[in-house]
C-alpha cells in the first residue's frame, strides 16, 4: 500500500500545479477544481516521491507538483 504526500492541482492548464493538500475525486472526472480533469483518458496522475528524491539528490530544487 502507499501513502499519498501531496495532491497537487492547477486552475489553468499551462502553469505549475500547487499543493493543496487535499482534493475532492469525481468519479470519471478528476479531482474537482484540477484543470486536467474531464472526460478524458488522463485525468489524475500518480508520480513515484521516488522520482522527486532522485532530481533532489543531483541538487535540483524541486517539490511536489513540478511534474504534474
Amino acid at each position: 500500500m502507499g501513502t499519498v504526500l501531496a495532491v497537487c492541482i492547477s486552475e489553468k492548464k499551462g502553469v505549475q500545479k500547487r499543493d493543496v493538500g487535499s482534493g475532492k475525486f469525481v468519479p470519471e472526472w478528476g479531482i474537482e477544481g484540477d484543470a486536467h480533469a474531464g472526460r478524458w483518458h488522463r485525468q489524475v496522475s500518480l508520480l513515484s516521491a521516488d522520482k522527486i528524491e532522485a532530481f533532489r539528490a543531483k541538487g535540483a530544487d524541486v517539490v511536489y507538483g513540478d511534474f504534474g
